[in-house]
């Protein structure tokens, strides 16, 4: 399906074009297309261009005189729309201005008036040479695919194996390390069954790995001795599965060379057993000691389970370097109560372990005091982490460390979003804000006054007021993971600053969605800075589409940012740096109003004010 836009000011030209495209439709048989989107503004279907970038074709009128006429929008094009095609609807009599640098894109120019023959031999031209160029986009999608699952991967000499419906297994890329310390090419091996490369009695062997793997559609390690033409090696491999509809279409080998080398072996050993970030065991050891030990009646087992609530904040608001730091803390805890009976386990990102070997209630529960009590201590610049940790028993021999672990995830569950109030985590972030003098980057208190005094003017129901005095204390949270010079710049932000700044949103989004008693506000705050005209950001939402109190809040922010000397930057190429007065600020609202912001609400809001003045 191909899909069209038509960019077209004049009416008359617009609907004739749409009829002589449903008309078209009906006449061309062999190719499937659509007309997704209509436009009267260049500068509307840029910013749909942008956030969609599967659009196949572009009918776009040339009007001379405009200040943003079909030849820049082509011009435009060159760079940033590369994968559409553009016919070009010009003036009768318009000599054009071409160059050979602006007319990839460019494969059809037609004048208005013209017949629907005419258009149609254009449109039919058009769409064969853009199915051309999917085609030629696809197989370079594809090469790039395949280099892309390589790397993926990677470990040392790695290499992708192609499965077919009959689960025969042909070769089809090896790394640079794979061909050095083997002497192959992909030359030799592309394309080519097992048996062709390898003698029959390792060739039967591969064929039994590679067919586990595919058995299982799961990760399978194993070690191998292979003849190359480099010579003999010994390697620790790794298989990867590469799923597609359900169904092992690839899979990616990782091996390592452990030829002769004790050293090499001895640190496989290690990386097999142990997490390397934290030092303690890793998941895949811990449920093999967990079943080495279930083999064993006499045993009592327990398992304490330790959570990091919310570590994804965490990991926002701090940085990844210093949630490693966390986790390496909470993993020294761990290390103090570590013995032969304690053994304790990094499990994921967020998630620790502890098996106790026949201990009692009373010494589990000492044991996990000891571990509440020193998770609570856990802080970040004064900001307290949420943690959870609890204890369970196994119930019998024949229970799994996959269950028994699933067991006590969903009992560590049973509190993960709680009220905001009740959170460490929450409260001294609030206090961090208020300690650290980012009242003076948020000038929340005055937010919260003219927001207060806003919503009993507008009549808001107290459900009403609460949500915006809610979302006007949470709205900007996410301005704490962004780097400072971009919140304190006081000039223009460059394309990559402002693509940095826009994701604070998205950040205060997922921050208060953690907690049951903000999550009514979620969509408010994503939404906060959408536009009234469909320009704005993250979803280029337009009108009544924009929640009625995001809607509200872009004004009463507007008016407190400007008020004051904090910097704001209202669009990419439009910051405010310095207080304005009333009057200042009204001019700036009948700039703004029904382009950022809903012109009911600014004039509304404009009453509100000069009542306030009087």
């Amino acid at each position: 399906m191909l899909k069209i836009i038509t960019i077209i000011k004049d009416v008359i030209e617009k609907n004739k074009i749409k009829t002589y495209l449903n008309r078209a439709k009906r006449k061309i048989k062999n190719i499937d297309f659509e007309l997704v989107k209509e436009f009267d503004d260049n500068r509307q279907a840029v910013n749909y261009l942008y956030q969609n970038d599967d659009i196949d074709i572009i009918i776009v009128e040339n009007k001379a005189g405009e200040i943003f006429s079909g030849l820049d929008l082509l011009t435009l094009a060159e760079k940033e729309f590369t994968k559409s095609s553009i016919m070009l609807l010009n003036e009768t009599d318009n000599e054009l201005e071409l160059n050979y640098e602006n007319i990839n894109n460019l494969t059809a120019i037609f004048n208005k008036n013209e017949s629907y023959s005419l258009f149609a031999n254009h449109l039919l031209l058009t769409m064969l040479k853009q199915q051309r160029k999917n085609d030629k986009l696809k197989k370079e999608e594809d090469k790039l695919n395949d280099y892309r699952t390589i790397i993926d991967h990677t470990h040392d000499a790695i290499f992708l194996v192609k499965v077919d419906c009959d689960n025969n297994f042909y070769y089809k890329r090896i790394n640079g390390t794979h061909q050095r310390l083997t002497a192959l090419t992909n030359e030799e091996i592309r394309g080519k069954k097992i048996k062709e490369i390898f003698d029959k009695e390792v060739a039967e062997k591969l064929k039994e790995n590679y067919s586990k793997c595919l058995k299982k559609k799961g990760r399978i390690n194993y070690t191998e001795k292979l003849d190359f033409p480099a010579g003999e090696k010994i390697w620790q491999t790794t298989l990867y599965p590469v799923m597609k509809n359900g169904r092992v279409e690839e899979i990616v080998g990782a091996s390592y060379d452990i030829s002769d080398l004790k050293e090499k072996e001895e640190r496989l050993n290690y990386i097999k057993r142990y997490d390397r970030l934290t030092g303690l065991y890793n998941k895949e050891y811990f449920n093999h000691l967990f079943e080495e030990l279930n083999k064993s009646k006499k045993d009592n087992l327990a398992l304490i389970l330790i959570n990091v609530e919310n570590f994804h904040l965490v990991n926002k608001f701090f940085g990844y370097q210093q949630g490693n730091v966390l986790l390496k803390e909470i993993a020294s805890i761990l290390v103090k109560i570590r013995g032969k009976d304690k053994i304790a386990a990094h499990l994921s990102n967020d998630h620790f372990a502890v098996i106790l070997k026949n201990k009692n209630d009373s010494e589990v529960d000492q044991t996990l005091d000891f571990i509440k009590n020193e998770l609570a201590k856990l802080n970040i610049n004064g900001i307290y982490i949420d943690t959870a940790a609890v204890s369970m028993f196994k119930s019998n021999n024949k229970t799994t460390a996959q269950d028994f672990f699933c067991d006590g995830i969903s009992k560590i569950n049973f509190n993960r979003h709680k009220q905001s109030q009740e959170s460490k985590f929450y409260n001294s972030l609030m206090n961090y804000i208020e300690d650290n003098n980012y009242i003076n980057l948020r000038n929340g208190g005055e937010l919260l006054k003219i927001s207060e005094k806003a919503a009993d003017y507008f009549n808001l129901n107290q459900k009403e007021k609460t949500d915006l005095l809610l979302l006007a204390r949470h709205y900007d949270l996410g301005k704490l993971t962004l780097n400072k010079n971009i919140v304190k710049k006081g000039e223009k932000l460059t394309t990559e600053e402002w693509d940095e700044y826009q994701k604070y949103v998205i950040n205060s989004t997922n921050f208060v969605a953690y907690y049951h008693d903000l999550i009514g506000i979620c969509n408010l705050i994503y939404s906060h800075h959408e536009h009234y005209d469909g320009s704005g950001w993250p979803e280029a939402l337009n009108g009544d589409q924009i929640p009625y109190l995001s809607r509200l809040f872009a004004v009463i922010n507007f008016y407190s940012k400007v008020k004051s000397n904090i910097y704001f930057p209202l669009l990419k190429d439009k910051y405010y740096f310095g207080a304005l007065e009333d009057q200042e600020i009204i001019k700036e609202f009948n700039h703004y109003k029904s382009k950022i912001f809903d012109p009911e609400i600014v004039d509304r809001f404009i009453d509100f004010l000069n009542n306030e003045n009087k």
